[in-house]
């Protein structure tokens, strides 16, 4: 009875009983979108940022080993965390001009825009330091020629101003400390020292 009541209840309302139920599609979530940073896999380099008055390494992963990614990893600045962490960078804004950079040999020549000059202050020693330390970390590479119009660019250097190429040495003030050396084995005893003997109690006399 109960059963036709329903029946009846759907046919005077107009609604026709389904024979089977219709399965209902749900679409997914949209995924999150991937942090370029977090990449997974692919060439690992690290460039070089600043923190207080000297330079700081981070890690990168980039699409393709070669200097000219080293370089698009250094433009993008550091991360949010980085940031937060205290590190920043002294390179303006598309300083640096796209393309892969000229290798000549060991040296290679980084083509620069006007900003890269119009660094005011000590940012410009910091800004060239880490265009030099990140393209020398590239195996191969010991030292950097900046150019700007394909003419060279003074840059500074601990010893002054100089057109030629730069290397990590001529930014001695910016780097960063060197690891402790590990600690070696105890020193072995020299021959013939021995240690002092505690004298013992003499015999008694009978």
């Amino acid at each position: 009875m109960l059963a036709l009541a329903a029946v009846l209840a759907l046919t005077g309302c107009g609604v026709d009983p389904q024979d089977a139920p219709e399965p209902v599609s749900i679409p997914p979530p949209p995924a999150p979108a991937p942090d370029p940073s977090a990449a997974p896999g692919g060439p690992r380099v690290t460039v070089w940022f600043v923190r207080g008055t000297g330079l700081e390494a981070a890690e990168r992963v980039t699409a393709r080993p070669g200097v000219d990614a080293a370089l698009e990893a250094l433009l993008g600045g550091p991360t949010r965390a980085e940031v937060l962490g205290g590190l920043r960078t002294a390179l303006a804004p598309q300083s640096v001009l796209p393309g892969p950079p000229t290798p000549a040999g060991p040296v290679v020549t980084v083509e620069v825009a006007r900003g890269f000059t119009e660094v005011a202050g000590g940012d410009q020693l910091l800004a060239t330091a880490q265009v030099v330390f990140t393209v020398t970390g590239y195996p191969g590479v010991q030292a950097v020629r900046i150019t700007s119009e394909g003419a060279p660019v003074e840059v500074p250097t601990d010893a002054g101003l100089t057109a030629g190429p730069v290397d990590r040495d001529d930014y001695a003030s910016v780097a960063p400390d060197p690891p402790p050396p590990p600690a070696g084995p105890p020193a072995a005893p020299t021959p013939g020292s021995t240690a002092p003997s505690t004298p013992g109690r003499r015999p008694a006399r009978r």
